[in-house]
């Protein structure tokens, strides 16, 4: 018995070092903005880099001033390491941002200041 709890408990950490996650999140969140009729912005990134954690207090700030009409998505790629393979990034941090059709119309990398956003968003009608 004690064999298969710690199997089970070796299965469960390999399963977290390895990141296996489905790519529900993403395709959830882009489908319920498409209905909200927002716009979404997918950050990929990891703790610990440094481009990657100056990011999040202007993500912070997007969420407050476009908390209406926009989504903003964090994918952890020590985490989850599907999700960036699929949506073709090759550097973090990387910046997706899907239309209100749920069409990819702009893609960064590495650190994307508030202002040159905002840019980005205006030029979608935010």
């Amino acid at each position: 018995m004690k064999s298969k709890i710690v199997s089970i408990f070796t299965f469960m950490i390999i399963i977290a070092m390895v990141g296996l996650c489905s790519a529900d999140v993403v395709d959830d969140t882009l489908s319920n903005a498409k209905k909200q009729s927002k716009i979404v912005m997918i950050e990929i990134g990891a703790a610990g880099c440094i481009p990657c954690d100056e990011m999040e207090p202007v993500l912070e700030k997007l969420k407050t001033d476009y908390k209406d009409k926009l989504e903003v998505l964090v994918i952890e790629v020590k985490q989850d390491r599907e999700n960036p393979r699929r949506l073709g990034v090759t550097a973090i941090p990387t910046q997706i941002f899907v239309d209100k059709n749920g069409k990819e119309f702009h893609r960064h990398m590495g650190f994307y200041s508030y202002q040159k956003i905002a840019t980005v968003l205006k030029k979608q009608g935010l």
